[in-house]
């Protein structure tokens, strides 16, 4: 450890209306410590702003500033001699302590505050706890971060591990392009600004009671009371947890982007109950399942009830005859039959088949793909990973992320699908005996398109691509018109196949909102 001498810079000034006069000096130092790679650097410096950025260094490397105020040269003295540094640990853990600060429990006629600059190794851990400052920011650092604060801003900027930033009385900004581990942002009467890459992949928990909840993010969750749940991209990944009593919570994409959208204006693709794990019940001539955690694989069969698991730790096989089926996390494949009955799935890590005679189907996410098929009702996929078949006897298909083969087919109603904005190219199938397809692509998605209406109505029906590259034919048959788009797109790619009787189709590149279910 090497310590410079100290430089003093002497401030007098007149305070109060007696014309008191207060003596203050600011005491400039710099220090040097060893650390081991992925060490730890914890700084306790309860008044004062800090700035700690990792940098190409092998040691920690401190400048700090001390400023002391007092009305006269004794009472300066004598915060002097009760003020300091506190240093301890090894080149494992460094720990430095600013001692004597002033409290509210033992108020003090002088006040002395340090404000610090800190380099630390990239690959350093940092634990920063601090009761008032104007600011904290801590950067580029590969290890964990923990910060608390209690009245001031805290600024986190290009971190690569699990982060913890807590304070009461100011705002928390958070700008990582790709969370690597676990984030925790909460402050009771501040905001909370986290800014990540578009394409990142991440679930997102965000609280307030007060406040709003924003995003320029195409998150699809939902809520439960005054908690928002939900995902980006692809499921799994790190959770960032933003939480503010009073505040605002913001979640931008890094680069800019549309204006933030509140999260409660969001209009529900789904209306569908809550997801109640609970205790195995049963009545005369119904037979329910309902479990908030299996921990090995599931099958069963029933004539008539419901079934409800919150989580399945293996697969799942899953019959009745009459009743809804709701299930969370599935971590193998997922097979659910319902003879009557509406079905509610949340994250298949498996390979997912689901079939209801009667009843809509609302899946979270199915990391392998599989087949989806109901003969009548709607059908809402949030997230596939894997080729996905979706078939309904009459109503709409929403796919709301694919980064992976859909084919989607209903006897009457809307598909609408929404390509994964880092595919270059699917293949894709959308045939509608009566509605409408949209197809919402990534402006550089690359395809062989073949589209068809087959309508009545060629001036009410009408084909609309935003990227061009299409070549539109019309032939009269009898009492219809056949409108057929053919032809590449950003230089072709896999085949794009769309067809709808009565109805639209667009390919579009407008850019994706936030998606809101809604549970009761």
């Amino acid at each position: 450890m090497k310590k410079q001498a100290l430089i003093a810079l002497i401030v007098c000034s007149i305070a109060g209306a007696s014309s008191a006069q207060v003596l203050r000096k600011t005491l400039q130092g710099d220090l040097k410590y060893t650390l081991e790679p992925g060490g730890t650097f914890i700084l306790d410096n309860p008044l004062g702003d800090v700035e700690i950025v990792g940098a190409e260094v092998a040691d920690i490397q401190a400048s700090y500033f001390t400023t002391v105020s007092a009305p006269n040269e004794a009472l300066f003295q004598e915060a002097m001699r009760q003020s300091g540094l506190v240093e301890a640990g090894d080149a494992k853990t460094r720990v430095v302590r600013t001692a004597a600060m002033t409290t509210n429990f033992r108020p003090r006629p002088w006040t002395v505050s340090v404000k610090w600059n800190v380099r630390v190794p990239k690959s350093a851990s940092v634990r920063v706890a601090s009761h008032s400052s104007n600011r904290i920011r801590i950067a580029n650092v590969m290890g964990n971060v923990h910060v608390t604060n209690f009245n001031g801003n805290v600024v986190l900027a290009n971190l690569n591990a699990a982060t913890f930033a807590e304070s009461v009385n100011g705002s928390i900004f958070y700008n990582t392009a790709r969370p690597r581990g676990n984030v925790v942002l909460s402050t009771v009467n501040g905001a909370v600004t986290a800014t990540i890459h578009g394409d990142a992949d991440f679930k997102w928990v965000a609280k307030t009671v007060t406040g709003d909840i924003r995003t320029n993010l195409p998150v699809r969750g939902t809520f439960f009371g005054t908690t928002f749940r939900g995902g980006v991209n692809a499921p799994g990944g790190p959770t960032l947890n933003t939480s503010s009593l009073m505040g605002n919570i913001q979640l931008l994409s890094a680069g800019g982007g549309p204006t933030p959208q509140s999260i409660r204006s969001v209009p529900t693709i789904v209306d569908m109950p809550t997801l109640r794990g609970v205790s195995q019940t049963s009545s005369a001539g119904r037979a329910d399942f309902k479990k908030n955690t299996v921990t090995t694989s599931v099958k069963y069969a029933t004539s008539l009830g419901d079934v409800k698991v919150a989580r399945i730790r293996g697969e799942a096989e899953i019959f009745t005859g009459a009743g809804e089926v709701q299930l969370g996390e599935v971590q193998g494949a997922c097979k659910v039959q319902s003879l009557g009955g509406p079905l509610q799935l949340g994250e298949i890590m498996g390979l997912l088949t689901a079939s209801t005679r009667a009843g809509d189907i609302l899946v979270d996410s199915t990391r392998r793909g599989g087949s989806i098929t109901t003969d009548g009702g709607t059908i809402s996929l949030l997230y596939t990973s894997g080729p996905t078949r979706l078939k309904s006897g009459g109503g709409d298909i929403t796919v709301r992320q694919a980064a992976a083969s859909i084919n989607a087919e209903t006897s009457s109603g809307d598909i609408a699908i929404t390509i994964d904005a880092k595919s270059k190219s699917e293949t894709v199938e959308a045939k509608t005996g009566k509605g409408n397809v949209i197809v919402n692509v990534p402006a550089a998605f690359g395809a062989d398109v073949d589209a068809t209406i087959i309508t009545t109505d060629p001036t009410g029906d009408t084909f609309v691509s935003d990227i061009p590259g299409l070549s539109i034919t019309r032939e009269q048959v009898g009492g219809t018109t056949r409108v057929r788009a053919t032809g590449k797109i950003n230089g072709g790619g896999e085949k794009v196949t769309l067809q709808a009787t009565g109805g639209d189709i667009r390919i579009s590149t407008g850019r994706v909102g936030p998606t809101l279910v809604k549970r009761r």
